[in-house]
């Protein structure tokens, strides 16, 4: 009988604590949590916010010097930053915890959601004329309290599950590069004006959810960002859609 897996700690070259599991037989593998039981990640030992944001930080000069950014900066400036109209809120769905492990600790995502949040403070301060800074919020439930301050120090609220949902529309700036497929679905539905996440290839196109993702890009203009080379599965296959009008929807503020 094959003995359970031991979990211990490994710190990498950049500081990072892993989680990792050794076991005596390697025909077995730890199943895949539930996607209901989501709770706070669990925060290292001997994490502080000064550490968390110092790694932040670096995570967004990492950004900032990429060809990928320098691509996607240069559409929102001419693409989307000079546009009439206003758009109402920014909301980010499925970022993960840039602080701690989830799913019990077998899933460790932190340079993906850090590198991801950079990009989304990034696009908002770029495009801080036509949204407004004070309606920009963020939803997961794997969120911790140093996340959330976090969070905070990039100029987002964080609100609870599933109330995000309810305020996604039109004038939506929605940012869900790690949404469920089925949770992106009825976002889509709500028609956001801008959308930045994955594209819909494995989404099979004779289903109803394929038709609504065909009806959504097929009324956008999109661009699929580069290669980000400091981390590829950060953005891997992650496209911008954008109303190719002239203007944005009137806001109902």
């Amino acid at each position: 009988m094959s003995q359970p897996a031991r979990r211990r700690k490994v710190v990498d070259n950049d500081g990072w604590t892993h989680i990792t599991s050794t076991k005596k037989s390697s025909s077995l593998h730890h199943p895949p949590q539930p996607k209901d039981q989501l709770a706070p990640a669990e925060i290292p030992d001997g994490l502080t916010f000064e550490k968390l944001k110092d790694k932040y930080d670096r995570h967004k000069q990492q950004w900032m010097e990429s060809h990928s950014w320098t691509v996607l900066k240069g559409l929102l400036e001419q693409e989307i930053a000079r546009v009439s109209g206003k758009i109402r809120n920014c909301v980010c769905f499925g970022l993960g915890s840039p602080s701690g492990f989830s799913r019990g600790g077998w899933v460790d995502r932190r340079s993906i959601s850090m590198f991801q949040l950079a990009a989304l403070e990034l696009t908002v301060e770029l495009l801080s004329k036509i949204i407004n800074p004070d309606n920009l919020y963020a939803q997961d439930p794997v969120f911790n309290d140093m996340d959330k301050k976090l969070l905070k120090y990039a100029g987002f609220k964080v609100v609870q599950d599933p109330d995000a949902f309810a305020i996604v529309a039109k004038e939506t700036f929605l940012y869900a590069p790690g949404a469920e497929k089925s949770h992106l679905i009825d976002l889509l539905l709500r028609d956001p004006v801008l959308f930045f996440g994955s594209t819909f290839d494995d989404i099979h196109s004779a289903t109803t959810e394929g038709d609504t993702c065909a009806q959504f890009a097929g009324r956008r203009r999109s661009l699929l960002l580069p290669e980000f080379e400091p981390n590829p599965s950060a953005f891997w296959r992650t496209t911008l859609y954008w109303n190719g009008e002239a203007h944005l929807p009137p806001s109902a503020d």
